[in-house]
């Protein structure tokens, strides 16, 4: 009687858990393969890129989906360009061809044409199509067949709805990304990179949410790159609740601590306070490369030795990224261990990369919850924050990166930036404090750390830390902000200078 006369509500709560945890993680790496997709039907420069990408040992199919004599003319035309480069790599298919499973599944290079999407969401061999991506070949098509390639058709390009420059205007569905071919354009999607070809425009489309205008990114010939997984970040973000929201929790480290360092060399009494509050001689730390290039990882054994030098028990390198290892039980164990964890400097998307939606991500905050302490500089700063600044994959200089705006919020209600005076970084982090006046933006020199405990910052090292708090106007008409030097303290939830430290004192003195 009970369960009946709850369970339309249990229904219903059931239904909300399992669409939170059974909607598809965005693979950050976009796809294994290539895509490319042209305006034209018959595209001389796509053609060269598809040859380029089909192999040193090339095995190019042609493949037309329908019966019109206008399709089987463009495929007759593009395998005699293909074959311009070199006899004998490439095979013109028809669907009645009796060898059209085999051959696209040995292919290097697939090249598909038709008249329109139908003709590819409605091929036998869609899913055979699909899985030559996975291969690490390289798919093409031209024309109107391009619309199919988006969700509502075949589904290939990845939370992708795509519009031909002769398609009538539909409304676009919220959570994706729309596609517009002008005449003459052409694209290439390899891996997450996108890049224009040609002397065309694409404009790139994410839909208006309830507090952010709709957003048009042309790639034309002054700026001809994108990165598909930012895309994607920022159109499901748009589809779900506000970011930042206008109420956010109070910044404070309610149990272990946070120490977040502006860049630079690191303080050495901060890294021992940082082993002390590990734990000592007993201390289990784990040290993120993640931020760094791969050819780079292995410069974090210096740091490592560092740590093992100061008396730490058990230091592990843990630089894998992709989300089979992150969330692997090896990796989860170690992080279970753990006492400590740093977080290395680099470039800050890496880590919502590696992190967002994991389990490791859980067990990291459980870090803290235990009394242990997390550490990290330049990147490893940053991230920290709830906001993300400077997030963009293409480039560092954009403070708000939309798609990349989420941090790993170890301290919630802010956004940390970094290398701040050294690099004069002042007015950049006043942009996002009067975009999001909600924020509590902190900037840190270099060589200076920020260690957070309950809701009070202490400032340690050589420069300061920089209080952005856009509720409150600040005594001195030249500045925005409130400086914090060595020893000083400021209370984050109050957002009230405590203590203003040496380098404050200082500089009044000389006054």
């Amino acid at each position: 009687m009970l369960f009946q006369r709850f369970s339309p509500f249990l229904i219903c709560f059931f239904a909300l858990l399992c669409s939170g945890l059974c909607s598809e993680r965005i693979n950050p790496a976009g796809i294994r393969g290539a895509i490319i997709l042209s305006a034209e039907s018959v595209n001389d420069e796509s053609l060269q890129k598809f040859y380029d990408f089909s192999g040193e040992e090339p095995k190019i199919v042609i493949l037309v989906l329908d019966g019109s004599k206008t399709s089987k003319d463009h495929a007759t035309t593009i395998q005699e360009k293909i074959s311009k480069e070199k006899v004998n790599v490439s095979k013109l298919l028809t669907l009645e061809s009796d060898t059209v499973q085999e051959n696209i599944k040995t292919a290097t290079g697939l090249w598909l044409v038709g008249q329109g999407p139908e003709s590819l969401k409605n091929c036998e061999y869609l899913d055979s199509i699909k899985s030559l991506i996975n291969r690490r070949a390289v798919l093409g098509a031209g024309g109107r067949l391009i619309e199919g390639f988006g969700i509502s058709g075949a589904d290939i390009f990845p939370g992708a709805e795509i519009r031909y420059s002769l398609a009538e205007e539909l409304k676009q569905k919220r959570g994706t990304v729309r596609y517009d071919f002008a005449k003459g354009s052409s694209l290439i999607l390899r891996g997450r990179a996108m890049r224009l070809l040609g002397e065309g425009e694409i404009n790139i489309t994410l839909a208006a949410s309830d507090t952010r205008k709709e957003k048009n990114i042309i790639l034309n010939e002054g700026s001809r790159a994108a990165d598909l997984t930012a895309l994607r970040f920022a159109a499901v973000a748009r589809n779900g609740p506000d970011f930042p929201p206008q109420k956010l929790s109070d910044p404070r480290v309610e149990k272990g601590a946070l120490i977040i360092i502006g860049g630079g060399a690191m303080p050495r009494a901060v890294t021992k306070r940082f082993i002390q509050i590990a734990g000592g001689d007993q201390a289990s730390i784990v040290v993120l490369p993640t931020a760094v290039p791969d050819s780079m990882v292995e410069d974090s054994g210096s740091i490592a030795n560092a740590f093992r030098k100061l008396g730490a028990k058990e230091v592990t390198v843990l630089s894998e990224r992709t989300l089979s290892k992150v969330d692997g039980d090896e990796y989860l164990q170690v992080l279970k261990r753990a006492t400590g964890i740093w977080f290395g400097g680099g470039r800050q998307w890496r880590f919502v990369d590696a992190y967002h939606d994991t389990k490791a991500l859980g067990l990291m905050r459980e870090v803290l919850k235990k009394g242990g302490v997390i550490m990290g500089s330049s990147a490893g700063a940053s991230i920290q924050a709830e906001y993300l600044v400077r997030g963009n994959p293409l480039g560092n200089q954009d403070m708000m990166a939309e798609g990349y705006e989420k941090g790993l919020g170890f301290l919630e209600g802010v956004a940390v930036d970094q290398h701040f005076a050294e690099r004069n970084r002042f007015k950049d982090l006043a942009s996002v404090v009067d975009r999001f006046p909600q924020i509590l933006g902190i900037g840190i020199d270099e060589g200076t750390a920020l260690i957070v405990k309950g809701p009070v910052g202490l400032v340690q090292g050589k420069g300061q830390v920089h209080f952005y708090d856009r509720r409150k106007e600040t005594k001195d008409a030249d500045k925005d902000y409130e400086s914090v030097g060595r020893g000083g303290r400021y209370q984050l939830v109050q957002r009230k200078v405590l203590n203003p430290g040496k380098a404050e004192e200082k500089k009044d003195q000389k006054d």
